[in-house]
């Protein structure tokens, strides 16, 4: 199981200078590819790779399944498309059956089980050409391995804990740790990553990097997540220690609307994002945001296979208000004289750069953080740390405000009347980037913003977590189910 798994994220990484030009699987096994640190780097540039490249398995993490389940399951989008899955998600009638978690699962663990082997082989070679080569593989393994399993700890809750490369199967069939020891190893791994990932000795391989900001970043994110869970103020303290690292040290870019825009990747307001591209590997490296998200439209520049299989509920397209520029730059309702007759999303459409993409494949990257965020986080945390926001909190989340071309948030609010606040500015900024049904949680809001939006939806306490793939559970057996799911 263990040579199957390698071989495929080194297989799928070959395509990104020319696809499969050599056959490899033919000379490269488990027990002989690692030899060098040159197999090292290519490891890792393959185990990034399984964040974005498209298999015949479906596509990789970042591709759709993940940002699309974060919005549909929440008040901000409606499925219009043909997959069912889909449309229970939007509706809350799913089950342990469902797809879209199966894919999600097993993504997330099919490259952590890739940052194990790293870990394990980088330390089997001796022979490096300088110390910062082996710290920076490892911290990029400690941050992919700390990243996804704080996802999956959202999404999912108590999780098999594997942090050992897998050698059989059996040895890969473990009991779910609790919450607390899956948040201990998150923290303990992305603390070594910070400090390995200091100094990048490759000069050809920045972009698409992490860095100290961005695990500082997602630190402050891990700290304030699980004080909420628990109601800590110590880990809203630290959370705040975290972001005061980053605060200051990275920009809003001046317009909303131009943080997607192509020439913009991965500098300005972004710490760390993942790199798709639609001109690279044959189109098995594209994403999926013009295709799910934009209409279908016969004009000369527009995007002529757009589906428009998940739109904004009625309720977040009246929610903005008058003169918000997120409104206009996040939807679309006519182009070249055609009238939708209803918004679509279009923010990750760059009219300039790719004004008539003829299969919907796009070189726009999926954003994972960005200094907004950081802004909304440390507003956040300073209005709970205090039992209410100070002029630190203000500051941060009017900074979002101003760019968004909005007056400043009203002064004097209480704490609830702050915390309120920002939810709705997550929601006003961040459509479609993979955060709003887990802020609805984090904030306790998810049953009353959803029947807000969607009143026919079948929203229950238990989907504050979504349950066990029933897959997983065949192959494992030792995996408990979510309460509210059936055994």
């Amino acid at each position: 199981m263990r040579k199957t798994i390698i071989l495929l994220v080194i297989l799928s990484f070959t395509g990104c200078e020319g696809f499969l030009d050599e056959d490899i699987r033919a000379t490269h096994n488990y027990e002989n590819f690692f030899q060098t640190e040159d197999d090292l780097v290519r490891f890792s540039n393959g185990m990034f790779g399984g964040l974005i490249i498209w298999t015949w398995e479906g596509g990789g993490l970042f591709f759709n399944n993940y940002w699309v389940l974060q919005d549909l399951a929440s008040d901000n989008c409606l499925e219009k498309g043909p997959a069912v899955d889909m449309h229970d998600l939007s509706k809350f009638t799913f089950d342990p059956n469902n797809t879209v978690f199966d894919f999600n699962w097993r993504g997330c663990y099919y490259l952590i089980n890739s940052a194990n082997v790293l870990l394990v082989e980088s330390e089997n070679i001796t022979d490096y050409s300088n110390p910062e080569v082996k710290n920076h593989l490892q911290g990029e393994a400690y941050f992919m391995r700390g990243m996804l399993y704080f996802e999956l700890v959202k999404l999912f809750g108590e999780l098999p804990l594997q942090t050992f490369p897998t050698v059989t199967v059996e040895s890969s069939r473990l009991e779910r740790s609790p919450v607390t020891d899956v948040y201990e190893s998150i923290i303990s791994d992305l603390e070594k990553a910070e400090e390995l990932l200091e100094v990048n000795p490759f000069s050809n391989r920045e972009l698409g990097m992490p860095t100290p900001g961005t695990v500082s970043a997602l630190l402050g994110k891990v700290y304030l997540t699980r004080g909420a869970l628990n109601n800590d103020h110590a880990d809203f303290s630290t959370a705040r220690t975290f972001l005061d690292k980053v605060v200051g040290q990275y920009e809003l870019e001046p317009e909303f609307s131009d943080i997607f825009k192509l020439e913009n990747a991965n500098r300005g307001e972004i710490l760390w994002a993942v790199n798709f591209s639609g001109t690279l590997g044959e189109g098995w490296t594209t994403n999926q945001f013009l295709v799910r998200l934009m209409p279908t439209t016969i004009s000369s520049e527009g995007i002529r296979n757009g589906q428009g299989w998940e739109r904004p509920t009625p309720h977040l397209y009246d929610s903005y208000l008058p003169g918000d520029k997120r409104k206009d730059a996040t939807f679309i309702t006519e182009f070249d004289g055609e009238d939708f007759g209803e918004p679509y999303i279009q923010k990750y459409w760059d009219r300039e750069a790719e004004p008539g993409k003829q299969n919907g494949e796009s070189d726009a990257d999926f954003i994972y953080l960005r200094y907004a965020d950081v802004l909304l986080m440390y507003a956040e945390a300073l209005n709970e740390i205090g039992g209410g926001p100070d002029a630190a909190a203000y500051d941060a989340i009017n900074q979002v405000r101003f760019r968004a071309g909005i007056d400043d948030l009203t002064a004097g609010l209480d704490y609830q009347a702050f915390k309120d606040s920002l939810l709705i500015e997550r929601r006003w900024e961040f459509v479609m980037e993979g955060h709003r049904w887990y802020d609805l949680v984090r904030f306790g809001k998810l049953q009353e913003a959803v029947l807000l939006a969607k009143p026919e939806a079948n929203v229950k306490e238990h989907h504050i977590l979504f349950p066990i793939p029933q897959k997983e559970r065949y192959y494992n057996p030792l995996l408990t189910q979510n309460d509210g799911y059936s055994q």
